[in-house]
């Protein structure tokens, strides 16, 4: 996708398809790197959204930073927004699954 696409999607939660063939939920964001001088995209997974808010709230920025992961926008095939039923329902699977693998040990 172009980073043009990607303006709609910016701070939505949304389940993103990326190029190496993962799909996986969170948000994209978007950041002004002063140094380089452009716009910057960035992949938060849905695992580490309530950490990033936390450490946004407490203006802990190393923090933010160790859990945005850099991604271009040609890395990203498709955005493909999650209404909030289809969250909840994510968020059960997710927890299903950790309990499964929890058991599993």
């Amino acid at each position: 996708m172009t980073a043009i696409e990607l303006q709609d999607f910016l701070h939505v939660y949304s389940m993103i398809s990326f190029r190496d063939g993962r799909k996986e939920p969170g948000l994209l964001l978007n950041k002004y790197d002063a140094i380089l001088q452009q716009v910057r995209f960035y992949f938060i997974p849905q695992a580490e959204m309530q950490a990033y808010k936390t450490a946004f709230d407490r203006y802990d920025r190393e923090v933010c930073n160790r859990i945005l992961q850099p991604v271009e926008p040609t890395q990203i095939l498709g955005v493909r927004p999650v209404s909030l039923s289809d969250y909840k329902m994510i968020l059960q699977l997710l927890h299903d699954r950790n309990q499964e693998l929890s058991q599993m040990r």
